[in-house]
């Protein structure tokens, strides 16, 4: 017999949530740390930079090399500092990470006698709302014919724990019936 446990849904999202705000939590922690680390990097060139003038000993030409050297490297310290935050904001979810009929990421990946994997609730919701076809090849399939896709499934479950902000945000906003067999 199958039952539908709507609870299960209910505690994967909570989990999602969890996780997500424990990753936000050590992305602040991150993020604190590094403009410490910038600000420290900044006056260790400032204080160069003043140590060097007054070693120039009032020479306006020495003195003007050394604003440009110290300039210049406060802005090279700079760019590396905006690249960092910009590779931390550049998060993309691998396509196969998403679900081919909700767009979402997949949370119980399984996959169809013609090796498309879906996300077993979207792929499960189709077959009772449209019919018992594979979407993409329109070949007969049915629940019974769905084979759980568990490395696919660690995959996920190894990139959600290494990429916190996925998550939770729009992926988990669909709540999930999951089926447990007795």
């Amino acid at each position: 017999m199958e039952q539908r446990v709507k609870y299960v849904g209910d505690i994967l999202q909570a989990l999602l949530i969890a996780r997500k705000k424990k990753w936000d939590e050590g992305e602040a922690a991150r993020m604190e740390r590094e403009s410490e680390i910038f600000k420290y990097v900044m006056g260790l060139v400032e204080k160069e930079r003043q140590q060097l003038l007054q070693e120039a000993n009032g020479d306006e030409e020495k003195i003007d090399d050394i604003s440009y050297i110290q300039d210049e490297h406060l802005a090279k310290i700079q760019k590396v500092f905006e690249q960092s935050k910009e590779n931390v904001m550049r998060r993309e979810i691998p396509d196969a990470y998403l679900d081919k009929i909700s767009f979402n990421i997949m949370h119980d990946p399984c996959f169809t006698p013609d090796g498309i994997t879906y996300e077993r609730h979207s792929i499960e919701t189709h077959f009772e709302k449209i019919g018992e076809f594979d979407p993409l090849t329109r070949r007969p399939c049915t629940k019974k014919d769905l084979i759980p896709n568990l490395s696919l499934r660690e995959a996920i479950e190894d990139f959600l724990a290494e990429n916190g902000w996925a998550a939770a945000d729009k992926h988990t906003d669909q709540l999930l019936d999951w089926t447990i067999d007795y």
